[in-house]
């Protein structure tokens, strides 16, 4: 455990000596997304050999592409999921996939299941010498109390973000200031398609409902409907550069919420130096780590709770997969099913899965009588309505021969009659 301190010890960059930190045999956790500690991260790899064998565990998605697959000579990696950068990795073949919800990671780590001896983390510090944990909350702070090495990287450029569990410098073994921008992740434009999309799941979006929303081009056209809505909450695992126009807007007061009233939550910040200038000192917008972020006890309380979220295909039963197309691990489970299931428990939640009916590079399905790769990430029995450019499933309490009339009807018009047929020989259940 991480020996408490009245302050950290300031070491600098070039003096930053990993051989005397991490030992053979390790696990090493540092902060995902945009709070990456890159220059600590780059000086762990260049002296890696000089370490030994050790093991880097990812909880969520890199974008810097600072690691790349021939740094597992040394390193053993095991990863959540396939998301940003960690796809090179799972794509070499080189990171074993933890099939895990994102809400179970901080539990297995503090149950010793899964064993964290360092961590590494970046943080950002106010003018009152008070740090935070930056852009991302996530996983980092539950593991911080029982790693028995703690790395800082103290970035003067990081937003400075107000949370409920403030960082205790006391924990911190080691400080390294440094002062760089943080990686940016632009999102793509939304299509045709895309604005399609998300005209049918903003109508199931009422005033004062709380959303949880994702990133990428389906959620930012979501995000840019939304601005006439009234009073809605913002409660999510990230956020990205969309939500500062839709807060801006007015839209989003979190006064219907009765936990973080007028307080919009957030695991983490991926987006542009817009969404971090936004964020920064803003006492109206919150960077909590997952254990808040996606507890049931926290989700159940939020009124209205609509989870937006994406998948890779879609049974015709309502199962869900956003892991594996085919045989390549392109995804993850992350919070899909802790949203899915506190939305459920919310008063009048709703849980949205919005996909297009097609892949845009190949026209294949992805609606289908069966998931092809067998991996299911969201059952069935936790499906609520299914969304594509063609309309509106509701699943939720439908027996499955009406769950796979209403999911042909959202299909793409061309695979109707198919899907028809093989589920009739396929889906037991459907004649």
């Amino acid at each position: 455990m991480t020996t408490h301190r009245t302050a950290p010890r300031a070491v600098a960059l070039a003096d930053l000596d990993f051989t005397r930190i991490v030992r053979p045999g390790d696990t090493v956790l540092w902060t995902q997304g945009v709070g990456e500690p890159l220059p600590l991260m780059e000086r762990l790899l260049a002296q890696r050999h000089d370490i030994g064998r050790f093991s880097v565990l990812y909880g969520g998605a890199g974008f810097a592409e600072v690691v790349r697959p021939e740094h597992a000579d040394v390193i053993s990696f095991q990863t959540l999921g396939a998301v940003g950068s960690n796809r090179a990795l799972t794509a070499a073949g080189v990171a074993d996939i933890l099939p895990c919800h994102l809400s179970d990671l901080p539990r297995l780590i503090a149950g010793g299941v899964l064993r964290v001896d360092v961590v590494i983390a970046q943080l950002s510090e106010n003018d009152r010498g008070e740090l935070s944990y930056g852009p991302a909350g996530g996983y980092v702070a539950t593991t911080i109390p029982t790693a028995r090495t703690v790395v800082a990287e103290i970035n003067d450029q990081a937003p400075w973000t107000h949370s409920r569990h403030p960082v205790d410098a006391r924990r911190i073994d080691i400080a390294v200031r440094t002062s760089r921008p943080l990686v940016e992740v632009k999102s793509r434009p939304a299509s045709a398609i895309d604005e399609a999309i998300a005209a049918n799941v903003v109508d199931l979006v009422p005033d004062g409902a709380t959303v949880q929303l994702g990133i990428g081009s389906v959620p930012n056209a979501v995000t840019g409907l939304l601005t006439g809505r009234r009073d809605l909450g913002l409660h999510s695992g990230v956020i990205g550069d969309a939500v500062v126009d839709l807060i801006r807007s007015g839209a989003v007061t979190n006064a219907a919420k009765p936990v973080d009233r007028g307080v919009s939550v957030t695991g983490g910040l991926i987006g542009t130096g817009r969404l971090f200038d936004f964020a920064h000192g803003n006492d109206q917008v919150r960077v909590e780590p997952v254990t808040y972020t996606h507890d049931l006890d926290i989700l159940r309380r939020l009124p209205r709770l609509t989870a937006i979220n994406s998948a890779l295909e879609v049974d015709l039963t309502g199962q869900v997969a956003a892991e594996v197309a085919g045989s390549a691990y392109v995804g993850t489970i992350g919070g899909q099913v802790d949203f899915a299931r506190g939305a459920f428990a919310s008063a009048g939640g709703r849980s949205i899965i919005a996909l297009p009916s097609r892949t845009a590079s190949s026209g294949r399905p992805r609606i289908v009588p069966r998931i092809a790769s067998g991996v299911v990430t969201t059952a069935r029995a936790d499906a609520d309505v299914i969304i594509t450019e063609y309309g509106k499933a509701e699943l939720r309490g439908r027996p499955i021969a009406e769950r796979v009339r209403r999911m042909i009807a959202i299909a793409h018009p061309e695979d109707r009659e198919s899907l028809d047929r093989q589920a009739r020989d396929h889906v037991a259940g459907y004649r």
